[in-house]
Formats: C-alpha cells, structure tokens, sequence
C-alpha cells in the first residue's frame, strides 16, 4: 500500500562538518512536508540508515573524509535505487569533478542554498517515488 500524498519525505543528512549537520537537521525538521530520519558524519552510519529507515530524500556533503559523496552517492543508489540524492558542498557546483554529475545523483546543490526553499522545490519530484518501498 502506497503512503498519501501528505505524507512526509523521510530526509537523510550526511555530512563530516558537524555545524551543517545542526542546521540541515534544523532545516529539515521546520520544513513542511519533510522529516529528518538522521543526521550522520559517517558514511557507513548512512547506509545502516538507509537499510533501517527507508530514507526517500538524502543530503550528502561531496567531500567527507572516510568515503566521499560520490562513493556513497553509488552505494545508496544500489542499495535503495528509489531514494533521491542530493549532493551539496561549498565549493562552486560548477567546478566539481564531471564524477559529481555522473554518479547518480538527482541533484547538485552549493551549501549555501540549501533552505526550506530548495526543500519544497523538491517536493513534486516526490509524488511518483512514494511507496516504493
């Protein structure tokens, strides 16, 4: 059975930088229509996530020490294909690496825009992906 349409999108950050950690928890949680299921600086903690709570939206930092952005990017698109990516870092997004782009995300986004704003613009993309679990 498919969830409705109100439901929210269960949101997963990760991110090495504990200060993005705080506030991307806090724009999530003040979002309508979007619910934080964690916010992790470890990569490998993520994909525990992944498989536990089903995330259909994570955020993930580009750069992290242990595993990057795009290596962790390719795993959850394996493990749970239906879950959108979105990549954020402070560098330019127009300057990345072409592996950014390639690695499966469904979106590219500069740190410094990432807001309840960017949030709800995501929202449409959401009503063709529920249920899928």
């Amino acid at each position: 059975m498919s969830e409705g349409p109100m439901s929210d999108v269960r949101t997963l950050v990760v991110d090495d930088s504990e200060a993005f950690l705080e506030v991307a928890a806090d724009v999530v949680g003040a979002t309508p229509g979007f619910i934080s299921i964690g916010a992790v600086s470890s990569p490998r903690a993520a994909l525990g996530l992944l498989v536990a709570h089903k995330p259909e939206l994570a955020v993930v930092d580009v750069h992290m020490p242990q595993m990057d952005g795009i290596e962790l990017t390719r795993r959850i698109k394996e493990l749970r294909p239906q879950t959108a990516v979105a990549l954020v870092s402070a560098d330019d997004p127009e300057h990345l690496p072409p592996a950014v782009r390639a690695c499966g995300a469904d979106a590219v986004l500069d740190k410094r825009d990432f807001g309840p704003r960017w949030l709800r613009s995501l929202l449409p993309r959401f009503g063709s992906r529920r249920g899928d679990d």
